[in-house]
């Protein structure tokens, strides 16, 4: 069964106060890492939990902008949540569970594009093998396997060039138009980065395993690029 609003955004808050940050001289992308997952887990917040509060308190979590290369932004937005989340808590306490409920996804790509992926015939590509890396991408997501969605995504980065005309992705972003920058941009700078972290990192006396937080802001652009590729390939045809 969905869990009820109230429940998810208990599980976030409780996500949240266990948040692990790391030090401002840790490695550049461990920090972008972290940077990544917390700002899911404010947006989330953001979302989910300000038509709750007060005015004054839902002001100040909408304000609340945690930047992705800008570990010290975590550290502000950390020190500000300390207080909203207990304004939280007692906002749930005054709400009907009932009437509060939340649709919840396992999927990072709609099975509609993927049935247009698959259904596409194009003299110059075949789409056999793009269609199943999307779905290993939602068959690893829906299983908790977020390095191996991470690395399955940025895999499809490298292999979809060719529809656009270019060899690589960096090509395809500096060749694309005003409109499709910023969305190729955000999956260039941060996805990339997010799986390069993964690929190499090595064994240490701690560490963290990642979770849904750091592929999740992905999906919009994600979805964005493989639309592109449906567009280009139905030209094609």
């Amino acid at each position: 069964m969905p869990k009820t609003k109230i429940e998810r955004i208990s599980e976030i808050i409780e996500n949240t106060r266990a948040f692990r940050s790391c030090g401002p001289s840790d490695d550049p992308d461990e920090q972008t890492a972290v940077c990544v997952e917390f700002r899911h887990l404010v947006i989330q917040l953001q979302r989910l939990a300000s038509p709750l509060l007060p005015e004054p308190e839902r002001e100040r979590l909408n304000n609340l902008d945690v930047e992705i290369n800008n570990i010290f932004s975590v550290y502000e937005v950390e020190a500000e949540l300390e207080t909203l989340l207990a304004d939280i808590e007692t906002a749930l306490n005054h709400v009907n569970s009932d009437t509060l409920s939340v649709v919840t996804t396992n999927q990072i790509i709609q099975s509609s594009v993927i049935d247009r992926l698959q259904g596409v015939s194009s003299p110059d590509f075949d789409t056999t093998v793009l269609v199943q890396l999307c779905k290993e991408i939602n068959s690893c997501f829906s299983h908790g396997n977020i390095v191996a969605t991470a690395l399955t995504m940025r895999a499809v980065l490298n292999y979809v060039p060719p529809v656009f005309g270019h060899k690589t992705f960096d090509q395809v972003l500096a060749q694309s138009k005003r409109s499709l920058k910023d969305s190729f941009t955000h999956l260039q700078d941060g996805l990339r980065k997010i799986a390069d972290l993964h690929t190499h990192r090595t064994i240490a006396k701690s560490g963290f395993y990642p979770s849904e937080s750091q592929v999740e802001p992905y999906k919009p652009q994600f979805e964005i690029l493989l639309h592109e590729v449906l567009s280009n390939l139905t030209q094609d045809s």
